[in-house]
């Protein structure tokens, strides 16, 4: 059969996500299973000869029904993590999907696994033992032959289809954090792939539920006696205390300094909760009686979990492991360019706190969907979608590079070089000319003089005008690299938004460069702004040198020797030299030429006020073809620059291709 849907499944610890997607677009949807929101509790309540209920409705079942009515009957919760020791967490695990699929077709909820393609996450950390245990239990379940998938991979595809960043930005070093009910699991990834993974699988959200029952027990000591009688300490500790511990969650990553108080069932209620007190208690646990008895009951044994008085600093055990595994793991922090939280409990606010100490980053480097639970379950179904789309764009975009860098980049890096030489000869020719040259000019022709002193004391202006010249340059070239920074990322962004893409975090004004060699491999991205940096700083170089020997009358070129300014000086010295024909004879002539000291009413007669005049305008205009001229190789190369990037950009899809 052709499947051209897909079932994501998100096997969780406290709740399991479900998401349908169709193969061939991406429009994930998250299955409400009949509360009103995404996912299900991941719990099951054997009633004795009654079917088995999943889900919230188990929970609530349980909760609401007399203790008599109950004495028989097993809940069960939290069994994900322990599928791969206990026997009895694997029948748990199996009933609860097999029952989930019964119970949604009876509620006219489709999530038949037959006519779908089947994606289970597992955490990247797991032992192959717990990817085969899942296998088993899925196909007993009716689930098919599943295909399972690393669930950061999952979290990493649904922030990019989310555009959060780019698809070059996705190859680039990223930590995904899942923190979840019962797994703590640190990813790192490049170039798409798991490359080092490490975890805990007793660290999770299921010590801080055990942390606040102990919380209220303390509060109310005399709630346990009582739960024993009704058989409610495990319907308590595993389910009405992980709804105390998400509301404070919730609260405190909103306001610290916020109180906190929840009602526990018919029980009591914990008041007066201040973060506070939380951090003493979570840096002093020590597990609960009755969350050990629970361990042992699976057949779970941790030396870590079940030492009697031993307190554990949960805090610290998560920073101890995500510390441990980059060191053990050889991890460069500065490789990790983005952070991504995944999970229930990555909402607690010390977990970004922390992943920002240890990692020495800004946490808005840190992303976190709105709902952290549900990113690997969405993520996971609409990969064979996202892959069939962006193997299109990739097509696409490709074949459109050629038309948008000739109509796009190009032209606009031509008007904005254009404008720069504009003000470029206009302040040289005002700073330049109009303020050093005019006045040398407009004295010779009032007060006479030699050629030679003419020349030496024009030569001598222009040189003395080096600095400024520099600092003209530098400051239009300034202006450019912005303005190209600026408008480019711009044109770009809204090229790759037409295809639904984005280019995330990458910017032609990146202060450092965006290139990183993984394992000396070529660099992932091109390192653009230092090559655009690079041709201006080459640019402003030879600008200078060109002008500065320009104007001084330097081999080659000349706006004083052979250019404008050149032009009236030769025009005086044929005055000159023909004025001394007449009067010495060519052969003194040659020799006087230069260093004769003509007299004003000679001068006159060439060096108008009218010529100096235009002698400006051919100095402006001739300045403006000669750095138009020189500006041409820089526009070629900046537009050859951003389209390497764009490239590089739409090559990366091709990686995600072969997820």
């Amino acid at each position: 059969m052709d499947k051209s849907h897909v079932l994501a499944v998100d096997f969780g610890t406290t709740n399991s996500y479900y998401c349908k997607c169709p193969a061939d677009q991406t429009s994930p949807v998250g299955v409400d299973f009949g509360v009103g929101k995404d996912g299900i509790a991941t719990a099951i309540l054997y009633r004795g000869n009654k079917e088995p209920l999943v889900g919230d409705a188990a929970l609530h079942e349980f909760g609401e029904t007399p203790v008599k009515e109950r004495a028989s009957w097993r809940l069960r919760t939290q069994f994900k993590p322990d599928i791969w020791t206990s026997d009895e967490a694997c029948k748990n695990a199996e009933d609860f999907l097999r029952i989930l699929i019964a119970q949604s077709e009876r509620l006219h909820i489709d999530i038949d696994p037959i006519k779908r393609e089947v994606i289970f996450g597992a955490p990247s950390e797991s032992e192959s033992v717990f990817n085969t245990k899942l296998l088993q239990i899925a196909k007993a379940a009716g689930y098919g032959n599943i295909k399972i998938v690393d669930e950061p991979i999952g979290a990493l595809l649904y922030h990019l289809w989310h555009k959060d960043f780019s698809p070059v930005e996705a190859q680039r070093g990223i930590l995904v954090v899942d923190f979840g009910g019962g797994t703590c699991d640190f990813a790192f990834l490049c170039r798409l792939e798991v490359r080092h993974s490490w975890g805990d699988f007793e660290l999770g959200g299921r010590l801080f539920d055990d942390l606040f029952f102990q919380w209220f027990l303390d509060q109310n000591p005399s709630a346990l006696a009582e739960m024993k009688q009704n058989s409610d300490i495990y319907y308590v500790h595993s389910y009405l205390c992980r709804e105390a511990k998400e509301l404070f969650s919730r609260t405190m990553a909103r306001d610290r300094t916020e109180d906190v108080s929840k009602f526990i069932g018919r029980y009591g209620n914990i008041s007066g909760m201040t973060w506070k007190e939380f951090i003493e208690r979570a840096t002093n646990y020590i597990p609960s009686s009755v969350f050990t008895g629970y361990l042992r009951e699976i057949g779970h044994e941790s030396t870590k979990l079940m030492r009697p008085e031993q307190t554990i600093d949960l805090l610290d055990w998560f920073k101890g492991r995500l510390s441990q595994g980059l060191e053990e793991k050889g991890v460069d922090i500065a490789d990790i360019k983005r952070v991504i939280l995944a999970g229930g409990s990555s909402q607690w606010p010390f977990v970004s706190d922390i992943i920002s100490e240890v990692l020495h980053i800004d946490q808005s480097i840190i992303t976190r969907s709105d709902r952290p639970y549900a990113v690997i379950s969405e993520g996971l179904s609409i990969l064979p979608a996202h892959k069939q789309k962006l193997r299109k764009n990739r097509k696409e975009l490709k074949n459109e590079l050629p038309k948008f860098c000739k109509d796009k980049i190009s032209p606009w890096i031509k008007d904005k070089t254009k404008a720069i030489a504009s003000t470029l000869v206009g302040e040289i020719t005002s700073s330049l000319f109009d303020a050093r040259v005019r006045p040398i000019l407009i004295e010779f022709r009032k007060s006479g003089g030699s050629v030679a002193s003419l020349k030496n004391r024009i030569s001598s202006e222009a040189k003395a005008f080096e600095p400024d010249l520099r600092r003209i340059v530098e400051e239009r070239m300034s202006i450019l690299t912005t303005g190209l920074a600026d408008q480019l990322t711009r044109l770009v962004t809204e090229w790759f938004a037409t295809y639904g893409l984005s280019i995330g975090d990458d910017r032609v004004n990146r202060e450092a460069g965006v290139s990183m060699e993984i394992d000396g491999r070529t660099p992932l991205v091109p390192d653009l702004y230092a090559g655009i940096l690079d041709s201006i700083r080459w640019f402003i170089a030879g600008i200078v040198a060109w002008i500065g020997g320009a104007i001084c009358g330097g081999a080659g070129t000349a706006l004083i020797a052979s250019g404008p300014v050149g032009w009236i000086v030769g025009a005086i010295l044929a005055t000159v030299i023909a004025f001394l024909s007449l009067r010495y004879g060519f052969k003194r002539t040659k020799e006087l030429a230069e260093t004769w000291k003509a007299p004003a009413w000679l001068i006159k007669i060439v060096l108008t006020k009218a010529k100096i005049d235009k002698t400006r305008g051919n100095f402006q205009s001739h300045l403006e073809v000669m750095l138009l001229e020189k500006l041409e190789k820089l526009e070629s190369d900046l537009a050859a620059r951003v389209c390497e990037v764009v490239e590089t950009q739409i090559e990366a899809l091709s990686e995600i291709e072969t997820l």
